[in-house]
């Protein structure tokens, strides 16, 4: 089975960084030397971007395995390069734990990433790994006996409406048993206030956490003596957007906002003691290190997310009504043809009447569902704010050794 990766080269030797990634060293590139890339940013803003600089040769046709072939495949003593599929840090957060089971008990001779992209921070530090965030030497593909590539994981066609448990699909499809689920995290005291983070951004206002449950959150918290932050990204839009409204609502809030990378990330949550996470990236990445915490769910299920990982304590919006019921699994807000934007409750439309979805930044759009009109099972966790503080500071109490 063939699949075509673009092919570049460069007029001079050049140099780009993972965009969110610290961790790994940036990829280096020679001039005149023939790469492949796998990473679609990395094709449209580079290779496609920079004429004057790269020059796009056509594409190389690669052989990769059927699906139906992984868990048949022999891997032992081979070379395998796994093609990425696009940077959802959830989605790679599983990859990595799938790879350190595929890695000890397949027993390749080298596993290669090609596309990791902004999530390449994720596997930083993995014995064994050899990591092309955005390209490779198109002479390289010829050392790998076997190419599998992620995106074709069979769940993944209906992400749009419903999201994959990415490390059990994995694991079914390589004939892999599943490792145990594992046991709840604790929190330890040290005797010094507990530390609790509150990271309530995710990448679509569908799962930031509303302004109001972030203020009754901090102020429960802090009212039991503990030492609170919230973590915003001054990178993002909405993260800016959301600050501005916490001050305008209250002046006992402290913020983290240093955080450039995900490795930055990954370190700041060490920090903390017990952290409370929107759906999002963060959330995911508390499962490499069994951080514990909870994690607030409008329109994803939060068993599916979390799998068999117990370090977090899952909440899922309650919310009903003639068009859908939390958790509906819709993944981005969808534009009418009239302009009208949002969800199948917004919208009063059936999942199979939902039209196309929201292409490309639009801060007014962000600024509505945020602050002045979100989605209603996001309302409804706003609604339901007093209702989750008590429900947290009674599991972060349970859990304290």
């Amino acid at each position: 089975m063939a699949k075509s990766l673009p092919i570049f080269s460069s007029r001079a030797d050049f140099r780009f960084p993972a965009p969110n990634s610290n961790a790994l060293p940036p990829q280096q590139g020679r001039q005149g030397v023939a790469y492949v890339t796998a990473s679609g940013n990395f094709h449209r803003q580079v290779v496609r971007g920079r004429p004057a600089m790269i020059q796009e040769l056509g594409s190389a046709k690669i052989r990769h395995l059927k699906v139906e072939r992984w868990k048949r495949h022999r891997y032992r003593d081979r070379s395998v390069l796994f093609l990425l599929p696009p940077p959802a840090i959830g989605e790679h957060v599983a990859i990595r734990l799938f790879l350190e089971v595929f890695m000890a008990r397949a027993q390749p001779r080298e596993v290669a990433l090609l596309g990791s992209d902004a999530a390449t921070d994720v596997y930083a530090g993995m014995p064994g790994l050899a990591v092309y965030p955005a390209w490779m030497a198109h002479d390289e593909l010829k050392r790998f006996n076997a190419v599998v590539d992620l995106n074709d994981v069979p769940a993944r066609r209906e992400i749009e409406f419903w999201p994959v448990d990415m490390e059990a699909a994995l694991y079914d499809l390589f004939g892999l048993p599943a490792p145990d689920p594992i046991e709840e995290a604790a929190v330890r005291s040290t005797g010094e206030p507990i530390r609790v983070g509150i990271l309530p951004l995710a990448s679509s206002p569908m799962r930031t956490l509303p302004l109001e449950l972030v203020l009754g959150l901090n102020d429960a918290l802090r009212g039991d003596g503990m030492d609170v932050r919230v973590v915003l990204n001054p990178q993002q839009n909405q993260s800016a957007l959301l600050r501005a409204a916490l001050d305008a609502a209250s002046d006992n809030l402290d913020y983290i906002e240093d955080t450039r990378s995900v490795a930055d990330l990954l370190r700041l949550m060490r920090q903390f003691d017990y952290a409370i996470f929107a759906d999002s990236g963060p959330a995911h990445l508390s499962k490499l290190e069994q951080r514990p915490g909870a994690a607030i769910f409008t329109s994803a299920p939060s068993d599916l997310l979390l799998g068999r990982h117990r370090n977090l304590l899952p909440i899922q919006a309650q919310y009903d009504s003639d068009f859908c019921q939390a958790p509906c699994g819709l993944a981005k807000l969808r534009r009418m043809a009239d302009g009208r934007v949002g969800c199948m409750a917004s919208l009063g439309v059936a999942r199979d009447d939902l039209p196309r979805t929201v292409d490309g930044p639009d801060p007014d759009m962000v600024r509505r569902f945020l602050l002045e009109d979100p989605v209603p099972c996001v309302a409804a966790i706003a609604s339901d704010a007093a209702r989750i503080a008590v429900d947290i500071r009674a599991d972060l109490q349970r859990r304290l050794r």
